[in-house]
C-alpha cells in the first residue's frame, strides 16, 4: 500500500487476472503488459498524494467549471398561467 497512485502497470497473460487487478488498483491509469505509453485522448492524472483532477482530455475542463443552471423567460408575461394554481388558495 502506499499514499501515491499515478499510475501502475500489471503483467500476466490472463486476461481475467489483468482485469480484476486493474479494478482493484487505486492508480489513475492502469497499463496492462505495457508501461509508459500516454495517449492523449485518455484522461491522465494521480489518485491520492499524487494529485487530483485529470489532464490531457475534455475532463480536464471539469477543474475549471462551475455548472449552473439558467433559464429565461422571453414571453414578456408577467403573470404565467401556473401561478394560478400555485397562489390560488393564498390570501
Amino acid at each position: 500500500d502506499t499514499e501515491y497512485g499515478l499510475a501502475a502497470s500489471a503483467w500476466t497473460r490472463d486476461v481475467y487476472r489483468a482485469q480484476r487487478a486493474s479494478r482493484e488498483i487505486q492508480a489513475g491509469c492502469v497499463w496492462i503488459n505495457d508501461h509508459i505509453p500516454i495517449i492523449s485522448e485518455m484522461p491522465h492524472g494521480g489518485f491520492g498524494a499524487s494529485g487530483f483532477g485529470k489532464d490531457m482530455s475534455a475532463y480536464s475542463f471539469e477543474e475549471y467549471l462551475t455548472i449552473k443552471h439558467v433559464m429565461s423567460d422571453i414571453t414578456s408575461v408577467a403573470e404565467k398561467e401556473w401561478h394560478r394554481i400555485i397562489f390560488a388558495n393564498r390570501k
